[in-house]
């Protein structure tokens, strides 16, 4: 007989056992694949974050990922990791430790997730609070910081002191009251940054430079317009001093315990210089909000009292005279009292933090900068996130003969240079921004979208002087405003889209539309959008 080639039962049962968690596996193996590589970075890419992944160019990317580094690096070795020759991990964590955002952001991921709150019933309280009472709590209890005693007053058109409106003359308001109408100025200046967390107590010219208040002062001047924590008291000194020339300053102030004695350091600063004395105005804002920045450059620029003003982080070291270049130049002029120019003034930094401590070393013209550049020694601010300042166009610069002045190319939403631009007429940073990550890119932004274009200026340039990073903080922040800036983005694409609809083809409009179509969907819908108006 012949023996049968068929396997046992059992065998068979065990073949097909086996086929089956292989395909299992191989299954699995698929959609790990797909997810990993294909589902989540596309995923990542429609909120605005091109990588999940820790690469060259995301590693200080202010909207990029913020998980880069392994969940299981302990506080102190992230810390160790950010420790050069000039900035030390101690001082990093000195720093992060005194953070009050960063305290409340650690105490809730030793917590957990949260539990939801489960839905109760409406509890009328037994005692209703005063608003002004609720105000003065979430001031801490600020000593010496009182409400709606300063008035602004609108007076009546008769009176000389008036705006008159479109008449030519009071005639037709001989009749009626005589006395001003007056507002709060706290009110007033509610408003003013309205989109800032509230309540905030503006303290406009607690400092008032002597200087401005010239017969013969030139408003055709530029004013820096800066913020000014308490432990950049001396390296604002120093630039004032260096620059001389007017500046606003904004100061926060918030603690209980710490205020006074910030207000006598402050008070310390501003008499120990005549520079300070002769052209900074400081305006203080009282308020338990930390980090509000782009409310802050608000309040600098609101009572900057010059046509022209530089948005410009404290820490960075004027390296040239660009002020005279400027306002010697009647194109640059020119193209300034347009409105529809800012000049970009290049960003450095050393490689090695402990060369940019001592801004009395840093290189004073070009050639001794390009001389440090090929010796590698120096380059572009922030070289790890190259969209922050790339557009800038550093290989261009470095061959640009002097006053070879030239525009932008290749503009990015996160581009952040310091500019000089035109006070009047420009957008204000938008306040809903809070903390670290697309703050000053998004007053960019909307600077660019308005129509406003970037230009190089080829003989000046600015050295970043080295200091300790709070990077925990940043993290937190960076997550939450990495979502805000994406949405903002698009918002604020259809809101000039409207501004612009009467002038869509104007070159006003051309920054719009160049940097608008990058959003998906943006192009078609506008193009219904700007039909739909023409034929009504």
């Amino acid at each position: 007989m012949r023996k049968s080639s068929r396997p046992s039962s059992g065998s068979s049962r065990l073949g097909r056992l086996a086929k089956f968690f292989l395909t299992i596996y191989l299954l699995l193996a698929i959609l790990y694949t797909a997810f990993h590589f294909l589902i989540l970075p596309t995923w990542h890419l429609l909120l605005g974050n091109p990588s999940s992944t820790y690469n060259s160019a995301t590693a200080g990317d202010p909207l990029a990922n913020l998980a880069l580094a392994p969940t299981t690096t302990t506080s102190k070795l992230k810390h160790a990791a950010l420790e050069t020759a000039a900035v030390k991990a101690a001082d990093i964590r000195e720093e992060d430790a005194q953070d009050p955002v960063w305290q409340a952001a650690e105490a809730a991921d030793k917590r957990g997730k949260k539990s939801k709150a489960k839905d109760l019933p409406y509890v009328r309280p037994a005692v209703l609070q005063d608003g002004r009472e609720l105000a003065h709590k979430r001031m801490h209890g600020l000593e010496g910081v009182e409400w709606d005693l300063d008035e602004m007053n609108w007076h009546h058109p008769a009176s000389e002191l008036a705006h008159l409106g479109p008449p030519s003359s009071p005639e037709p308001y001989e009749e009626g009251p005589r006395t001003p109408t007056a507002i709060s100025e706290d009110h007033f200046l509610s408003l003013s940054f309205s989109n800032s967390l509230q309540p905030s107590k503006v303290i406009p010219y607690y400092y008032r430079a002597s200087d401005p208040d010239r017969i013969d002062f030139d408003k055709e001047d530029i004013t820096i317009t800066t913020l000014v924590t308490s432990n950049r008291f001396e390296v604002f000194q120093r630039l004032v001093e260096r620059y001389q020339g007017p500046v606003s300053a904004t100061v926060h102030v918030s603690d209980t315990n710490a205020h006074s004695e910030l207000l006598r350091s402050l008070d310390k600063l501003y008499n120990s210089s005549p520079y300070m004395k002769k052209y900074v105005d400081i305006h203080l804002v009282y308020d338990p909000f930390d980090r509000q920045f782009n409310m802050w450059r608000n309040v600098a620029k609101f009572f900057a009292r010059t046509e022209y003003v530089m948005m410009l982080d404290v820490d960075f070291w004027l390296c040239t005279d660009f002020r005279s270049r400027i306002t010697g130049s009647a194109e640059i002029m020119a193209r300034l009292k347009g409105g529809l120019a800012a000049f970009v003034v290049p960003a450095f930094e050393f490689h090695k933090q402990a060369d940019g401590v001592d801004p009395t070393t840093f290189p004073a013209d070009k050639a001794a900068l390009v001389q440090l550049v090929e010796d590698d020694k120096i380059g572009m601010f922030h070289k790890s996130w190259a969209p922050g300042h790339g557009s800038t166009n550093y290989t261009r610069y470095y061959e640009a003969k002097p006053g070879e002045v030239y525009r932008v190319q290749g503009y990015t939403h996160s581009y952040e240079p310091y500019v000089i631009f035109k006070k009047e007429g420009t957008p204000w940073c938008d306040e809903r921004f809070i903390g670290y990550g697309g703050n000053k890119a998004a007053c960019l932004y909307e600077l660019y979208l308005s129509g406003v274009s970037f230009y190089v200026l080829p003989d000046d340039f600015l050295i970043h002087q080295s200091h300790a990073y709070a990077e925990k903080a940043r993290k937190h922040e960076r997550r939450y405003n990495r979502k805000l800036y994406t949405d903002f983005r698009e918002e604020l694409c259809f809101r000039y889209l409207n501004l612009f609809l009467d002038q869509i083809e104007s070159p006003r409009a051309k920054n719009l539309a160049n940097e608008c179509k990058k959003i998906k969907g943006f192009s078609t819908t506008a193009a219904r959008f700007i039909a739909a108006a023409n034929s009504s």
